[in-house]
């Protein structure tokens, strides 16, 4: 290179030499102390990112015991995903001590202990609890301690919580949300039975649901997400319950099988009436879940989308029925009576609003197309429709079936549409979608 042996990276300023050991899985990141006489203090005062998935089986507990007590802090990303407690209470009996110890700013820790028969049955060290240092919080398969509202938790500068398949209390809930004022985004998919959300700081809730949930003040809450659901149809559905007032932007996905929404104080139903007590007018993107073979929650839509007035992003997701299932079968009946007697009420976002649609999982069946020309009939502000179609769809068979709708104004209107070939994977995820830099994450 015309530099003979001059050794350039090693001359660079400590500060940027720090942000390329933090780059590097953290066995290579050690050994750049053996380097040169320049590197050897370099590792052990740039803050800590060790993730154990890059270590090997046999010496893994071992190895992060050694980096956890080696490492003087802080400590910017801890990563134990495959680290019980159990194995590190053997090879260093302090470490949740010292990671409050060492100012853990993201810490993931998800319990894999091969000997539990239930994974989340093991207690959570109290400890972790009493890093107030932490931005970051990821839990997994975990029981929190029956001692939580004795311990002192504050988390100053907890921005993200992601909790998945703890085992708590409604209760716990809140006192983790009250312990966290700067709090932006919470993750739940845990079997919380009530949730009644307070905070001043959130923005986003991703939650699965079992009997209750209820925006009660909230007011930066822009993005409410419903996880599938864990239990069975049969159950009775989740009472969704929002304010007209709410500042909520984005929601769904609602599913009519699984949730009933309650705005203020009316519960909505299929003959719902639009008025200022039962709409929500803040709410840009919507997605909902339908069955579009089952009447009952065919119904619904015209009402939820009247919930809703000034959406311009709607998604509508197709879902089939669990045909073990006896409740909710499909009549197998086409339902254009209804889709027709529905036209005549207008809906507002419809006919103002929308201007782009996105069907995800369309399977052109009849009942889908007949809720597509209600779409084109009312949608006066629609510029874009999106089909999305299943694994091993193609688009010619939705074209032949579109000929065949016999329908004068749909087949012109479909110059608006456009499908997404199957070999499109949906890359909707957790993270993706509680990322609050994300416009639209069903999109």
């Amino acid at each position: 290179m015309g530099h003979g042996d001059d050794d350039r990276i090693s001359a660079l300023h400590d500060d940027l030499l720090g942000k390329i050991i933090s780059c590097l899985q953290v066995k290579e990141a050690a050994r750049t102390a053996a380097l040169a006489s320049r590197w050897r203090h370099l590792w052990r005062y740039t803050p800590l990112v060790l993730n154990d998935e890059h270590l090997p089986e046999p010496t893994r507990a071992a190895v992060v015991a050694r980096v956890l007590a080696g490492h003087p802090g802080p400590f910017r990303t801890v990563h134990l995903r495959h680290c019980s407690s159990a194995f590190l209470s053997r090879e260093l009996p302090e470490w949740p001590r010292i990671l409050a110890a060492k100012a853990t700013q993201t810490l993931v820790f998800a319990n894999r202990n091969p000997s539990s028969a239930q994974p989340n049955s093991l207690c959570l060290p109290a400890d972790i609890l009493r890093c107030s240092s932490l931005e970051q919080l990821f839990l997994s398969f975990w029981t929190l301690p029956d001692q939580l509202p004795r311990i002192p938790v504050v988390f100053p500068f907890l921005q993200r919580l992601t909790m998945i398949s703890i085992t708590m209390s409604d209760q716990d809930l809140h006192h983790l949300i009250a312990a966290s004022p700067v709090l932006e985004t919470l993750v739940v998919a845990c079997s919380i039975k009530h949730f009644h959300l307070r905070s001043q700081s959130l923005r986003c809730v991703l939650a699965y649901l079992l009997e209750d949930f209820a925006v009660v003040e909230a007011p930066l809450l822009d993005r409410l997400i419903f996880l599938n659901p864990l239990h069975s149809v049969t159950a009775d559905p989740v009472t969704v319950r929002i304010a007209s007032t709410s500042s909520l932007r984005v929601l769904g996905y609602m599913d009519p099988k699984f949730h009933k929404l309650q705005i203020n104080d009316n519960i909505i139903k299929h003959d719902t009436v639009a008025s200022p007590s039962t709409v929500v007018p803040r709410i840009k993107i919507l997605a909902l879940k339908v069955n579009f073979s089952v009447l009952e929650e065919v119904k619904m839509v015209p009402s939820l989308l009247r919930c809703f007035p000034n959406v311009h992003t709607l998604h509508i997701q197709s879902v089939m029925c669990d045909s073990s299932k006896t409740a909710y079968e499909p009549t197998g009946d086409h339902h254009a009576k209804f889709w027709q007697e529905a036209s005549a009420s207008p809906v507002e976002c419809l006919r103002s609003h929308v201007k782009g649609m996105i069907f995800h999982q369309f399977r052109w069946h009849q009942n889908e197309f007949e809720f597509l020309k209600f779409v084109a009939k009312n949608a006066k502000a629609l510029q874009s429709l999106l089909l999305v179609l299943p694994k091993g769809k193609v688009a010619d068979e939705v074209n032949e079936m579109i000929d065949k709708v016999g329908y004068p104004f749909f087949r012109a209107w479909t110059s608006k549409v456009s499908l997404v070939s199957p070999k499109v994977e949906n890359d909707w995820s957790l993270k993706k979608a509680s990322d609050i830099t994300v416009d639209d994450p069903f999109r």
